[in-house]
C-alpha cells in the first residue's frame, strides 16, 4: 500500500502523483456533439476505461465514458448486431473515465457508479441509471466514497449489485451492495487487500462472483484469486493461474457455453500487452487456444451480448514501442474470436 506517497505515475493508467506534479492539461469532451458530428460518427472513439454493459431491455450493449490519454468521454453509444448509434440523452453524467456499469434485472435498468474526471481524479461518487432513453441520477441515503477503477457485478443469488475496491487516492477495498434503492456497506469477515483493475466477475455455474488480481502500486498484480458468495470473500488455490504481475484483464461470463473469460492483459510499462484467453473452471483456470485472437490489450471492456449469445470486446489500449486505441469490437462464441461481428 502506498497511501502515504503520491499516486503512482504509470503508463499503464497516465495516474499522475498528487502532490508535486504538474497538471495534465485536460479535454473534457461533452455528451452531445453538434448535429453534424453526430451524423458523421459510426463508432466510438479509441478508448480505454470505458463502461460497457449489455441492455436486455432493448436488447443492445451501451458503452459510456472513458478517456485516451487527456480526452476524457461523456458519450454514450449502443451497439445492436454490428451498428453502433450514438445517442444524445436528455441528461447524461459528466466526462468521466473507470465507472462502474452493470445491469440490474430487479430495477430494469443499467447502473453506472463512480469514476474520475481524469485519470487521476477527481472522483465521482454519483449513481446513475440508463432506461434505454437517458441517463437519471439518483441519491440514495447512503453511498460510497467516490472512486474510479472499482468493479460492479451483479449477484444472482442475492439479488443485489456489489461494489468492490477501486482508487481514490489509495487502493480501497470495501465490499458494498445496492438494493434498488440505496447502498449498504458490508463487513464481511474476510476481504482482499486494496486494489484497482481486478477482474471481478459473476460466476452463474457456482452462484459466486469471481475475482482474480489487479493492480495495488509497486509489485503489480498478486495474481490471487478470491470468490464472493453473498456474506464472505474466499481465497482459492487454483493449481495453475494467468500469472503475477498482470492486471487490467477484460472479463465476463459467457452464458450460452458457461464459461468465466479472461482476455489479454497489462505488464506495465512498455511492455506489449497479452492477448491470452482464460477460462475459470470453477477450480482453476485454465489457457484456451483459439484459433484466431485480438490483437493484445489492457484497460478494455468486455460483456455478454445475450441476443446474439456471444461474448463482445472492445475498447482498451495496446502497449509497447508506441501506443494505441483499438476500434475494433471482436466477439466469442465459446471456443474462438471473430472480428467485427
Amino acid at each position: 500500500m502506498i497511501a502515504k506517497l503520491p499516486a503512482p505515475l504509470r503508463t499503464a493508467g497516465l495516474r499522475l502523483a498528487a502532490c508535486g506534479c504538474a497538471a495534465l492539461a485536460l479535454t473534457m469532451v461533452p455528451g452531445p456533439a453538434p448535429a453534424q458530428a453526430r451524423a458523421t460518427a459510426t463508432s466510438p472513439a479509441g478508448r480505454q476505461w470505458a463502461s460497457f454493459a449489455y441492455y436486455p431491455p432493448q436488447q443492445q450493449l451501451v458503452l459510456f465514458g472513458g478517456n485516451k490519454g487527456s480526452t476524457i468521454y461523456s458519450d454514450t453509444w449502443t451497439r445492436k448486431g454490428s451498428t453502433w448509434t450514438k445517442h444524445s440523452p436528455a441528461s447524461a453524467p459528466s466526462a468521466r473515465t473507470g465507472a462502474g456499469l452493470v445491469y440490474d434485472p430487479a430495477t430494469q435498468q443499467l447502473l453506472l457508479f463512480g469514476g474520475g474526471a481524469t485519470p487521476a481524479g477527481p472522483f465521482n461518487g454519483d449513481t446513475w441509471t440508463w432506461n434505454g432513453t437517458t441517463w437519471t441520477q439518483l441519491h440514495p441515503a447512503n453511498s460510497p466514497p467516490g472512486r474510479e477503477f472499482g468493479d460492479l457485478v451483479y449477484d444472482a443469488a442475492t439479488k443485489t449489485v456489489v461494489l468492490f475496491a477501486g482508487w481514490h487516492g489509495s487502493y480501497l477495498d470495501d465490499t458494498w451492495s445496492w438494493d434498488g434503492t440505496n447502498w449498504t456497506q458490508l463487513n464481511p469477515a474476510n476481504s482482499p487487500g486494496g486494489r484497482d483493475s481486478d477482474a471481478f466477475v459473476y460466476d452463474a455455474a457456482t452462484g459466486t462472483a469471481i475475482l482474480f488480481g489487479g493492480f495495488r502500486g509497486t509489485g503489480y498484480s498478486p495474481g490471487d484469486t478470491w470468490s464472493w458468495n453473498g456474506t464472505n470473500w474466499t481465497q482459492l488455490s487454483p493449481p495453475t493461474s494467468p500469472g503475477v504481475d498482470v492486471f487490467a484483464w477484460q472479463g465476463a461470463y459467457d452464458t450460452a457455453s458457461g464459461q468465466l473469460l479472461l482476455f489479454g492483459g497489462d505488464r506495465g510499462k512498455t511492455k506489449p500487452a497479452l492477448n491470452g484467453t482464460w477460462e475459470w473452471t470453477g477450480t482453476t483456470w485454465k489457457q484456451l487456444s483459439p484459433a484466431t485472437s485480438p490483437p493484445g490489450r489492457s484497460y478494455g471492456t468486455m460483456t455478454y451480448n445475450a441476443a446474439d449469445q456471444r461474448v463482445v470486446l472492445t475498447a482498451g489500449k495496446m502497449t509497447g514501442t508506441t501506443t494505441t486505441y483499438p476500434t475494433t469490437t471482436w466477439s466469442w462464441n465459446g471456443s474462438t474470436w471473430s472480428l467485427g461481428s
